[in-house]
């Protein structure tokens, strides 16, 4: 579907996952690496660069050689995507940053992955997945309340990073058909992060609550893990409370919790570590097989914490073909599967300057295709286009609740689709409450109608809104739209061209189709909450619904994708994009290692000291990063510890790994002394990686944030001023986004009925009167 789009991946492992995810839908991707390698080859864990590297092409390149730069100029005239990741002014200094490379190609598109952007205080800070995740507030709020923060497992920050990254491609692709003109953009690592919070910062925004660990349970109580005969159990609690305390009951053992007090919510809120201890010894009684499949039958979204070696024997992955094996690896396909594409077979990473002959031939980039020149150009082009304008023109009909879906659509709005909510009276409650900030937060820039979609004629104006629609979101069950009769096969016989996408739990097919799930279902089935905890004693979960940003990402870039495909095509769509496989995908190398038999292990061949600190002040860490001598020297002198440098067990650093408990508690008790800024700043004042583990509090103040003006206010009819994150996307000489606050409940009626579907007044008013609209 990309397979005219040619792409040079000069990034390393900030971002080669990005281009990654347009090889796999057909882009034309080269990857270049400097003479040695990129590092990440002989990085931990072992298979990253595998993983990250599939489908492309390879290459050697030297960029610090004059005589060598040529080839890589001529690489760019032709090329019509840059990915890079080097640090701030690295390009600039080789006259190879976005401005000399414009000049060469007029038409390139140049994104730029850094720990913390082009701009601001902290844009020379050295960075990693690590101190990502804790800059971002990703750790804080991971982990247990009486223990340390936790790091998700896996490279999280740079897997939302390249998603966010595959987006701004897609979007800068669009406006240079309208354009012509190539573009720059600066893509934030720690903003991505902080871009998947969910509701960290809502709620600090709201009311100021600095949310915090929460060990094994959910931050509003609702779901929590707890053991079973043979492991351990994702399960929900308070929204399920009726049908929980029944099922107990048939088996004795719902103790006190069916006495009259507990029908209070509040009082269930109140007493919630007696519930759990009742409700556990229930769980112990069973296997998380029996009671996952019962709860499923229920429709209640519980799920095991799934090892990767379980993972990647899942019957229901298996039905749906999403491991894909090749050679001795077993490697996880994509989430989405598109109605008229099949992707082509996979083929590995390349090996170092494995394609090099073809530069010395001259005929690198494959021949035929779209022209580089012309990219496509539509036939009235305009001679620019605001970034938040970029999906003007696109209609999206938005069946989505809650957040996996709603955040996918608050981007396509944010960058200037109209985007209309069906709502109704009946459904906005809770998370979907229009006058909430957990609400406001993602769904500005939308419109709301009210349908009572339990009514046919109801149905009947949602088909007439889609007939002059272009793109249909969903995130019910598979049978929920078709029942309704909304069906993709019935959408194309009102709008052939309609691209349709449908966000499961599961996905549309296998055994598993009809499961429920949210975003802790998600992290539990792909092994994300059991590798999180790997060195706990029991399972905690991820701080906040991550999966569920992950997964409109993955959504967004399905759309951008099919919508490209439209407009070279006239082709519609349909897209099924399932929540576990999304989940699955980022963590690809640890289920690339259970496929070999191996277990996954993110200490081996670790960098030491690299972890958390505890610092000054409560409840107060710092994350440091040693994985040098240079830098490892650099950090004694630093602390005041040249003893360290001469003491026989920290010499090297294999021994710093054999003696890593006595390290980490040397560093602990210098670090307890001072605030985590101050050890940062000292440090990276050194050229060692070091960063605060920030919270909600931190975040809203901080100055890197504030100079990048991440943070913006909207003034909501309701609930007055409000604030949430912009997008991480930065695209050059973008001001300030001119967006629009959340809307009421059916605030856009009369627009969409009466000046969209030209519906009468006295039509609306007895669609009203018969509850059609309401």
């Amino acid at each position: 579907m990309l397979k005219d789009i040619r792409i040079l991946d000069l990034a390393d492992e900030q971002g080669s996952f990005c281009s990654k995810l347009l090889a796999d839908l057909g882009a034309f991707v080269i990857k270049g690496e400097p003479p040695a390698g990129d590092p990440a080859r002989q990085r931990q864990p072992s298979l990253s660069f595998t993983y990250h590297n599939t489908n492309k092409h390879g290459i050697t390149l030297d960029l610090t050689h004059e005589s060598r730069k040529k080839g890589f100029l001529n690489l760019i005239k032709d090329a019509d995507v840059l990915v890079e990741t080097f640090a701030p002014g690295y390009l600039e200094g080789l006259n190879l940053n976005y401005a000399a490379l414009s000049q060469e190609n007029p038409g390139l598109i140049h994104l730029s992955i850094t720990g913390f952007g082009q701009t601001g205080p902290r844009r020379t800070y050295r960075s990693n997945d690590l101190i990502a995740a804790a800059y971002g507030g990703q750790m804080y709020v991971t982990g247990d309340p009486s223990s340390p923060p936790l790091q998700p497992y896996g490279e999280q920050a740079y897997y939302a990073a390249s998603l966010f990254g595959a987006v701004g491609i897609l979007l800068a692709l669009r406006r240079r058909s309208h354009t012509g003109k190539g573009i720059y953009i600066d893509l934030s690592v720690q903003e991505a992060v902080v871009a998947t919070l969910d509701h960290v910062m809502v709620r600090y925004f709201s009311d100021k609550t600095v949310a915090t660990r929460t060990g094994n349970r959910s931050w509003n109580n609702d779901l929590c893990v707890l053991p079973c005969k043979d492991g351990f159990l994702q399960m929900t609690l308070l929204s399920s409370w009726d049908t929980l305390v029944e099922w107990m009951a048939a088996k004795g053992m719902a103790g006190d919790l069916q006495e009259a007090k507990w029908q209070k919510g509040e009082y269930r809120a109140k007493h919630i570590d007696h519930i759990i201890e009742v409700v556990q010894k229930w769980t112990g009684q069973h296997t998380t097989q029996e009671l996952f499949e019962t709860a499923q039958a229920m429709r209640l979204p519980w799920a095991p914490i799934c090892s990767p070696a379980e993972v990647i024997t899942s019957p229901h992955l298996a039905v749906r073909r999403f491991f894909i094996p090749l050679d001795h690896f077993t490697y996880p396909g994509m989430p989405y599967r598109f109605s008229s594409y099949s992707p082509p077979p996979i083929r590995q990473a390349p090996a170092l300057g494995e394609h090099n002959e073809q530069i010395t031939a001259g005929h690198v980039w494959p021949k035929g295709g779209g022209s580089p020149k012309s990219h496509h150009l539509k036939d009235n082009p305009v001679s620019d286009i605001a970034d938040s304008a970029v999906l003007a023109g696109i209609r999206v009909v938005d069946f989505t609740r809650i957040l996996s879906g709603p955040y996918a659509t608050r981007i396509l709005a944010d960058f200037g689709a109209e985007v209309i909510k069906i709502q109704s009276h009946k459904t906005a409650n809770g998370a979907e409450l229009n006058s909430t900030a957990y609400f406001a937060t993602w769904n500005r820039n939308k419109h709301s109608i009210t349908l009572d979609m339990s009514h046919p004629e109801a149905r009947d104006i949602a088909l007439k809104l889609i007939a002059v629609s272009d793109v249909v979101v969903e995130n019910f069950s598979p049978r929920v739209l078709p029942n309704w009769g909304l069906g993709y096969d019935h959408l194309r016989t009102v709008k052939p061209d309609i691209i349709m996408i449908g966000i499961s739990a599961m996905g549309q097919t296998g055994p598993w189709r009809d499961f429920a799930g949210l975003a802790p279902t998600f992290h539990a089935l792909s092994g994300l909450t059991a590798l999180t905890s790997q060195s706990l004693d029991y399972p905690v979960g991820i701080g906040h619904a991550y999966g569920d940003t992950i997964i409109s990402l993955y959504a967004v870039i399905a759309i951008l994708t099919a919508l490209k495909h439209r407009d070279e095509t006239g082709e519609g769509q349909y897209i099924d994009l399932s929540g576990y496989e999304a989940l699955c995908t980022v963590l690809g190398p640890a289920l690339m290692e259970a496929g070999l038999g191996h277990a996954a292990d993110s200490s081996e061949g670790a960098d030491v000291p690299c972890g958390y600190f505890r610092c000054l002040g409560e409840d107060r860490w710092c994350v440091i990063t040693v994985s040098s001598t240079q830098e490892w020297e650099a950090f004694c002198r630093s602390a005041g510890h040249f003893d360290w440098i001469m003491d026989e067990r920290f010499s090297t650093k294999s021994r710093r790994r054999q003696n890593r408990a006595e390290l980490d508690c040397l560093i602990s008790q210098w670090t307890a002394r001072h605030a985590p800024e101050e050890i940062v700043q000292l440090l990276q004042t050194a050229g060692v990686p070091a960063g605060v583990v920030q919270n909600a509090a931190d975040l809203a103040h901080d100055p890197q944030l504030m100079a990048r003006s991440f943070f913006i206010e909207m003034e909501h009819l309701a609930l007055g001023t409000t604030v949430s994150d912009r997008s991480p996307l930065r695209f050059t000489d973008e001001g300030p986004p001119d967006w629009k606050a959340a809307p009421l409940l059916g605030e856009d009626n009369r627009y969409v009925f009466i000046d969209l579907l030209g519906h009468t007044e006295d039509e609306v008013s007895a669609y009203i009167k018969k509850g059609v609209i309401a």
